[in-house]
């Protein structure tokens, strides 16, 4: 019954329409709009709630401090009918927001149309609305819109007027939402910043026509090393977090730090085994495992509960049953390990088993419900005879929240983090026990492990390419090569998976790269630049680096400054720097847009191994899209279908207004949703990318409707005329069974006569 009810008032929701204009004042600062911070009171009249808006003074802070809104290039861009955010407000309560449309309300006004869910009666009331422009390549606040939504559960519409003149520079509207308990509140207590396409945008392009860009990149490999850009500190500390980023991105794991000579450890070898038990499945075994909050070992035990052929599978708690864990086992020993074992290399056995153990247990990474946590890791002081050591190839899993946050737990979630962590365990047995060397670079062998990842998988790791797009630190310029465990870390990953994917499709020699890095004397940064030097020009490892910032940015079919085609990188986004001057770590690189080829200057005082690369769109051998080729239209139709380039923006116009716009998939084709058009009407469609835009293709719609049934008048034997009405300008044909007896056009008032010769009386005629 509690059930029933509960369907019963989610069918009862309201659904109720705020339509607010936004109050903007010509001539005040755009900094300072307001007098006042009180909201006038609602009225309801007939199901729809109209509000003044309060103008604000002192905007609310983000309560997230890496929640930096005032970088532009850092607001995605969220198309008509998209879901935008989900914010959590101080009482717990989850406001679902989507946009609409923005349309046009009057000659000199345009409405934002915003959907905001939320079907709990407990929660924050206030909900702002702030609006920027970003004309002058940094965010610019206009003005705000505030509701009160306390009084209302279920869905909202709420509809933003605004005069279209405070856009016409500007070919995309900047919002940030945030929701707050009253009105005292200087924080937010969630939000979230996103751009939309102004339609009404009067120019051709983005202020800087999206076609140059200036790359400034410390070519050092010393991680170490800071140097002034010339004209251009980094300080990023958190990671960036972002609600429509799936929880894989924020995936870490761990090869804890071990120097065998330090611990006066020695490797273990045969002679100084000791008599092993020989453990079947059902038994308990204690492990050495590390609290990673504390750096603290200690000891739990564990259950075997599968043991094949390359691995055991132990279970801490109960965590897993019996059938998970053969499921992940067997996944193991029949795909991962043959998948590691051959595009990397051989593990060690210095246990002398044959097998590699799977410890599973929560583990203790201080997860607190979001944000970064470790999926698994890597001990190398297992493979010595240390004190804590627990003397075998061993790697850990995690089952909270990496297998899921609740009771019920899916293994097939830790498939990729056996790749991953198996690939350190190789790694390490090559690079330090084969060749005597020591261990691989950390932003190496995490770029190697992902590249595990991604051959299991069979797929790019998208989470990691989204991680990439949402970073300020990536944008400020985040080292490639310099590890940071105290900043965001999670940045360094998204980088070092990017990079060793660019190393592949540069070298062109497929999967078996990543061996050959592992195999070559080096365990640095020589290592690669040794290998890219076999299949490209003498190419040095600084050069690299900054071709792959190119890459990152142009995404070119072809050449350096792209992933050869790779259409997986595609949803790359630009990251583009708006400071006029900072300090570049060694690997650290930022990207600024340019008006032109004019603009690019070299500054005299920047550090010796900074370097300064003209980007164009030219170099991406990217030139004006294709010209749409649309599908036949129908007045009954809602879509517009066709094809052009890939991921271009669609857009279709009707009387020179733009009607509706949408995007062409990775393999050029499109179906742009549209209202029902009538018979006539000409659609002029268009793509655009990159800022560049194809010649347009026009198409008329077709009278596809069949008309009404005509009235027909009574028809005698003597009759040589059949009349009656119809639809305008149909086409009417008069048959006795399938003779044809006459054809006719009816008038501009539906009116027809159609000629035909006498008729025997009782004839039917059709």
């Amino acid at each position: 019954m509690i059930a029933t009810e509960g369907k019963m008032m989610r069918k009862s929701r309201k659904i109720i329409s705020i339509f607010m204009s936004l109050l903007l004042a010509f001539g005040l600062s755009s900094n300072v709009l307001a007098n006042s911070n009180e909201m006038q009171q609602s009225s309801i009249k007939n199901g729809q709630v109209q509000t003044s808006i309060a103008k604000q003074e002192n905007l609310r802070k983000n309560k997230k401090s890496n929640q930096n809104y005032l970088n532009p290039n850092d607001y995605p861009l969220i198309k008509q009918g998209s879901f935008i955010d989900s914010l959590v407000d101080s009482m717990g309560s989850t406001h679902l927001l989507t946009y609409s449309s923005t349309t046009e309300y009057m000659d000199s006004k345009m409405e934002v149309s915003l959907v905001i869910e939320n079907d709990d009666y407990s929660k924050d009331p206030y909900l702002d609305v702030n609006f920027y422009t970003a004309s002058s390549g940094e965010i610019s606040y206009i003005g705000t819109s505030t509701s009160y939504l306390g009084s209302y559960s279920g869905i909202v519409s709420l509809g933003i007027t605004l005069d279209k003149s405070l856009y016409e520079e500007e070919p995309y509207i900047y919002m940030r939402i945030g929701t707050y308990s009253n009105n005292d509140d200087s924080y937010y207590s969630d939000s979230t910043y996103f751009k939309v396409v102004n339609p009404f945008y009067n120019g051709t392009s983005e202020p800087s026509d999206g076609r140059y860009f200036e790359l400034i990149s410390n070519e050092s490999p010393d991680e170490n090393t800071y140097e002034s850009t010339g004209n251009f500190q980094i300080n990023n500390e958190e990671y960036s977090f972002n609600k429509k980023i799936n929880q894989d991105a924020y995936k870490l794991d761990f090869v804890k730090p071990f120097d065998p000579d330090k611990s006066d450890s020695k490797k273990i070898n045969k002679n100084m085994r000791s008599i092993q038990k020989s453990y079947q499945v059902g038994e308990n075994k204690s492990f050495w495992v590390t609290n990673l909050e504390t750096n603290q070992d200690y000891s739990l035990t564990a259950t075997l509960l599968y043991s094949g052929d390359h691995t055991n599978v132990w279970v801490h708690n109960n965590q897993l049953s019996k059938q998970q864990a053969e499921q992940l086992g067997k996944e193991f020993d029949n795909k991962i390990y043959r998948s590691d074992v051959t595009n990397f290399g051989n593990e060690s056995d210095v246990d002398g088993d044959g097998k590699v153990n799977i410890l599973t247990y929560d583990i203790q990474d201080g997860f607190s419900g979001s944000g970064g946590y470790v999926a698994g890791y890597f001990s190398p002081q297992d493979l010595y005879a240390y004190s804590t050591s627990n003397r075998a190839e061993i790697f850990y899993i995690d089952t909270y929240p990496l297998m899921g946050m609740y009771t019920s737990k899916d293994v097939s979630a830790a498939y990729s983090t056996l790749a991953h962590e198996f690939e350190h365990m190789i790694n390490y047995n090559q690079k330090v026990f084969v060749q005597g060397k020591p261990g691989m670079d950390v932003w190496m062998d995490e770029g190697l492990a992902m590249a595990a990842e991604q051959i299991y998988l069979g797929e790019a790791l998208q989470s990691r390419i989204d991680y990439y797009n949402s970073a300020s630190s990536i944008t400020n310029g985040h080292s490639l090569v310099y590890w940071d465990y105290n900043g965001d870390t999670l940045a360094n990953y998204s980088l070092s998976y990017l990079f060793m994917q660019y190393v592949k499709e540069q070298a062109g020699q497929g999967n078996q790269i990543f061996k050959q890095i592992i195999n070559n004397k080096n365990s640095n940064y020589l290592a690669i630049q040794e290998v890219m030097q076999k299949y490209t020009s003498n190419i040095t490892f600084g050069q690299l680096m900054t071709n792959f910032r190119g890459a990152l940015t142009l995404k070119a079919d072809s050449g350096p400054y792209g992933f050869k085609g790779n259409t997986s990188f595609d949803s790359i986004k630009e990251k583009l720097y708006n400071g006029n001057y900072t300090y570049l770590q060694g690997g650290g690189a930022i990207v600024k847009a340019i008006q032109s080829e004019k603009e690019f200057t070299v500054p005299a005082n920047k550090g010796q191994n900074i370097t300064y690369t003209l980007l164009t769109k030219k170099d991406a051998a990217i030139g004006k899209p294709a010209t749409p080729s649309v599908n036949e239209i129908g007045d009954s139709d809602l879509e517009v279908k066709g094809k052009t380039d890939k991921n271009a923006a669609i857009v279709i116009t009707k009387n020179n207004t733009v009607l509706t716009t949408g995007y062409s998939d990775s393999n050029g084709s499109f179906a742009v949703s549209i209202p029902r058009q009538a018979a006539g009407t000409k659609l002029v469609v268009y793509a655009e990318r990159n800022g560049v835009k194809s010649e347009e293709a026009t198409v008329t719609v077709k009278d596809k409707t069949a008309p009404v049934l005509p009235k027909v008048n009574s028809v005698s034997d003597s009759a040589t005329v059949v009349t009656g009405t119809t639809e305008a300008k149909a086409s009417v044909t008069v048959k006795a069974g399938s003779t044809l007896l006459g054809q006719a056009i009816a008038d501009a008032k539906g009116v027809f006569q159609v000629k035909i010769a006498k008729q025997k009386a009782s004839t039917k005629l059709t």
